[in-house]
């Protein structure tokens, strides 16, 4: 069993058992100083290391794996994941929410290791191609105004309130069409996230905003099989990987008083990089691989430090 064992389903369905894969608790062996010091290292990285040459195949996707007590949920808008089941410490007394697009299920798999260090559990609600911001989303797939993932914002933010979480993180994508061709600015985007944000927050509750990773269209494994002996030719100038709207993002999480998080630094030097620490950092265009997410849970746990010492 995986992460389908606990996927949420359109309509309300059957409680599940009690499931958890038992595994010592994460060491926290990786810390900021470190990853940064390895991001300056791989701007120099010129072959890809033959043990990654088989991953190059197959690309680990990031996401949590030790469920526990799954519930039957109301998930009327078939969002990928609602909250249905818990991660990280089985014993623990607070409470952390993840919130998003796909990119919430990515990052759980960092966050999963340091809840289960510091005595959180996690609950993840996640939407393929469906950002936190309160606008109104295209979807590329139907060539149509996507109307499922209006849904899945206003019953996400009402299922996360009765919830109670003592920590509340939020994270997506910063760019998706509003309408065929036509993006939303950035000052629509800001407002958009503030409104979301703002929507979440409860008396007594911490809120962070994870800001979106960089990405460029040679970040993945076909661009480095494709050039075993030059990495470089599959980086970038930070000036090109860095997200459309992470400005906006933190902007938007200064409004409303969350902690923003900025990824950038842990993938970008000068240039962006596709291997670091030996790493593929990239599951495909758009996610870092699940090595990478374990190897920054480190990072993040620092950056989120001064809201889990309050929580």
């Amino acid at each position: 069993m995986g992460l389908l064992a606990c996927a949420a389903s359109p309509s309300l369905v059957n409680s599940f058992l009690l499931v958890s894969t038992t595994k010592p608790t994460p060491a926290l062996n990786v810390d900021t100083a470190q990853v940064l010091a390895a991001v300056r290292a791989a701007q120099h990285v010129q072959r890809v290391p033959k043990s990654l040459y088989s991953g190059l195949a197959s690309p680990d996707l990031a996401g949590p794996q030790r469920y526990f007590d799954c519930i039957g949920v109301n998930n009327p808008a078939g969002a990928d994941l609602f909250g249905n089941c818990a991660y990280g410490d089985p014993n623990g007394k607070k409470l952390m929410v993840i919130y998003g697009d796909s990119h919430s299920s990515m990052w759980a798999a960092a966050l999963e290791d340091i809840a289960i260090r510091t005595g959180w559990k996690l609950k993840v609600f996640e939407f393929g191609g469906c950002p936190v911001p309160d606008l109104d989303f295209y979807s590329y797939q139907t060539n149509a105004p996507f109307t499922a993932c209006k849904l899945y914002h206003k019953t996400a933010v009402a299922a996360i309130r009765a919830l109670h979480p003592r920590l509340v993180l939020v994270t997506s994508i910063s760019d998706q069409e509003v309408g065929k061709n036509v993006y939303p600015t950035s000052a629509q985007w800001q407002q958009g996230l503030i409104e979301t944000l703002s929507s979440l927050l409860q008396p007594g509750q911490e809120m962070a905003v994870i800001g979106d990773i960089p990405e460029w269209s040679s970040n993945d494994a076909t661009c480095l099989a494709a050039h075993l002996d030059d990495v470089q030719t599959c980086s970038v100038p930070m000036s090109v990987g860095r997200a459309a709207n992470n400005k906006a993002e933190k902007g938007a999480a200064a409004r409303v008083g969350a902690l923003y998080v900025d990824t950038e630094p842990w993938i970008c030097g000068a240039r962006c990089e596709p291997i670091i620490h030996n790493i593929l950092v990239y599951y495909n265009n758009y996610h870092i691989s699940d090595t990478y997410a374990q190897y920054l849970s480190g990072a993040l746990q620092e950056a989120l430090a001064p809201l889990l010492k309050k929580g």
